[in-house]
């Protein structure tokens, strides 16, 4: 038996021996964790797999109620405005009454809109549903960070983070396809063949409401002391940039690295669609392999930023989103859209490893405040741009939208990194 057993093992391929390890190490480190841990996990897991059914099909359901690429954009930019703005009042109101009523809250507002989108009977009913979603996940967003400062201990936090984001995005890679197969039976890219997936969405936010008002427990609030100092976040800005110039420029970098997204990303999928072509399988293929290529590449790059300094990685990582725009404006076929998906599941790499050295340029007791201070300049790059896009598109063609943004990138955000100091090798705080 037991050389029957050892033979048995070795005949098991070695990727499955290293997935089957991978998997019972994530869950020992699950279980292990405070329970509201677990909870908040298990929402973002069941909520990225409910994101996942529709995120492909959003602009093309607004196109198919009436709206054009400029009133696309304008959506968005609610979208990005609502969130902008209430940042920081829900930020002090969390430290002020208690995260758990806000994360509920966040979980129903998502629902109502998953129901607002699918009784929409023309793109103008789609606004408050966009207000519903920002609100939603500023809520959720504010609550995940409060819960996992609380619930994780310090030398598990980066890795609990991390272990939160893999599993949502494995969940998320599982619901393209399905998405697709549904569209499919219902009679392909129309508004009413779609209707039925926000449908399923509003099920399904409705049952992980529920689930979280059940298991998730109040954390201790922070002391009088703590909640007074961030009630501030714009008070003393100035404290924040003594003697540490380049945080000006930073500002420029870190809102310059989500302009391309906030200009972009609303209109890749229907630039698949109604420029090349793509159906519901290809465009959900794009959607997964953007998934994938994050998964599989997230965690090792993430460390090699470790070692070998962020910068570097920075600029390894911008080319292959330079070549993800041109692939999709070039693309004769559904390889070259996916494979143009591929690559730009580097660009959210590449945000995080940006988030890691705006993290590392201010003392922890600048935190806050200079979180605060990003907020309010990225909402004022990010929330015209999605407006911006639809008259790029309307006036000078579809393909500017993603080539005109790779431009401003390598003429305006690349120049100005170099001239950020590396923050790997600072001294520990």
């Amino acid at each position: 038996m037991r050389e029957g057993s050892v033979v048995r093992t070795r005949g098991i391929p070695h990727p499955i021996l290293a997935i089957g390890r991978a998997l019972g190490q994530a869950r020992q480190f699950v279980f292990r964790q405070k329970p509201n841990y677990r909870v908040t996990v298990t929402r973002a897991a069941l909520s990225s797999f409910l994101a996942g059914l529709t995120a492909q099909y959003n602009s093309i359901y607004a196109v198919a109620l009436g709206a054009s690429p400029v009133q696309l954009g304008a959506l968005n930019s609610v979208r990005g405005g609502v969130s902008a703005v209430m940042s920081s009042p829900v930020g002090w109101l969390v430290d002020r009454y208690g995260v758990k009523g806000f994360y509920v809250t966040g979980v129903g507002l998502m629902a109502l809109a998953a129901a607002v989108y699918g009784i929409a009977p023309d793109w103008r009913a789609l606004i408050p549903a966009v207000v519903l979603i920002s609100l939603s996940m500023r809520f959720t967003g504010t609550g995940c960070s409060v819960l996992c400062a609380d619930q994780l201990l310090n030398r598990d936090r980066a890795t609990g983070q991390n272990m939160c984001n893999s599993i949502g995005s494995l969940f998320l890679a599982l619901s393209p396809m399905i998405a697709a197969v549904l569209v499919t039976r219902f009679g392909g890219l129309t508004a009413q063949s779609l209707r039925p997936l926000y449908y399923i969405q509003f099920a399904g936010y409705g049952l992980i409401m529920l689930y979280v008002a059940a298991r998730l427990r109040e954390p201790v609030r922070v002391s009088l002391a703590e909640e007074r100092d961030r009630v501030g976040v714009l008070g003393d800005f100035r404290r924040i940039f003594h003697n540490a110039p380049h945080l000006k420029r930073w500002i420029a970098v870190a809102c310059l690295s989500q302009l391309p997204l906030a200009m972009t990303l609303p209109f890749m999928h229907l630039f698949a669609n109604q420029v090349k072509g793509a159906e519901q399988y290809v465009l959900s293929m794009m959607s997964v392999a953007m998934v994938l290529a994050h998964i599989l590449f997230g965690i090792p790059l993430g460390r090699l930023a470790d070692r070998l300094g962020r910068k570097k990685v920075i600029y390894v990582l911008t080319p292959l989103w330079y070549l993800s725009a041109i692939m999709l404006v070039l693309a004769r076929g559904p390889v070259g859209l996916v494979l143009a998906g591929a690559l730009w599941g580097f660009y959210p790499i590449m945000t995080v490893v940006t988030s890691s050295m705006t993290l590392e340029l201010v003392p922890l007791e600048h935190m806050g405040r200079w979180s605060g201070l990003l907020g309010v300049f990225a909402g004022l790059v990010t929330v015209p741009a999605p407006l911006i896009a639809g008259l790029i598109w309307r006036h000078l063609g579809p393909a500017y939208v993603f080539i005109i943004p790779l431009a401003l990138d390598f003429a305006v955000r690349v120049p100005l990194l170099t001239t950020i100091p590396e923050t790997l090798w600072k001294q520990d705080r």
